[in-house]
């Protein structure tokens, strides 16, 4: 419950400091009023979301489906706020003098992006049912589930790892290579699973 409440508080403070801190940049640099117009709608938009979103959980209390669906939606408010923010504040503190590094803030992103795709992996096995609820073969979904799990974790330590270590320039090929070689063993592993299990005779 902790967690469910620092998370709504993030996905109603990050918004509003997005929009503060895009209305700073249109002040620091006007010719691009289009960017932080955009980014100020954007920002506008998830917090009518995430409001609505709460308002909806209160009128149907106690629900399992509408607890998790609000949970859900507050996790990517706070998450596509946070990736706004980051970018948002660099590019105003290189506009005075503070940050030297244009770059830095992609940078920030990109780890921020490879923290995300760490939580989601870790979060998967968690959210295993029980077996016996399964129609299908539950023991082939959770090991399916394990997998995805450990894959996307270590996808996103390895995205983190390149854009903290490697140049922009070799961190974007590589980071795009570890995605693209997680999203083949998901779906490898979504097609084995597919597959009817083969009966040996004994």
């Amino acid at each position: 419950m902790a967690l469910d409440s620092i998370s709504r508080r993030l996905a109603t403070a990050l918004p509003v400091a997005g929009i503060v801190l895009a209305l700073a940049n249109w002040n620091a640099r006007p010719a691009a009023a289009w960017a932080w117009a955009a980014a100020v709608a954007m920002l506008l938009i998830m917090l009518i979301v995430q409001r609505r979103w709460q308002l909806a959980l209160r009128r149907s209390p106690g629900q399992v489906a509408a607890i998790r669906a609000a949970a859900t939606i507050t996790g990517a408010v706070a998450f596509g706020a946070l990736m706004m923010v980051i970018p948002l504040a660099v590019t105003l503190a290189h506009a005075h003098g503070i940050a030297d590094d244009p770059d830095s803030g992609r940078r920030a992103t990109m780890i921020v992006l490879g923290a995300y795709l760490v939580m989601t992996g870790n979060a998967m096995p968690r959210m295993l049912p029980p077996i016996a609820s399964m129609r299908c073969d539950g023991a082939r979904v959770q090991a399916f589930q394990r997998l995805a799990g450990w894959t996307w974790t270590l996808c996103g330590l390895g995205f983190i790892g390149a854009w903290l270590t490697l140049p922009i320039g070799a961190a974007e090929p590589v980071s795009t290579t570890v995605v693209v070689a997680a999203m083949i063993v998901t779906i490898v592993q979504v097609v084995r699973l597919r597959r009817p299990r083969q009966h040996t005779a004994a």
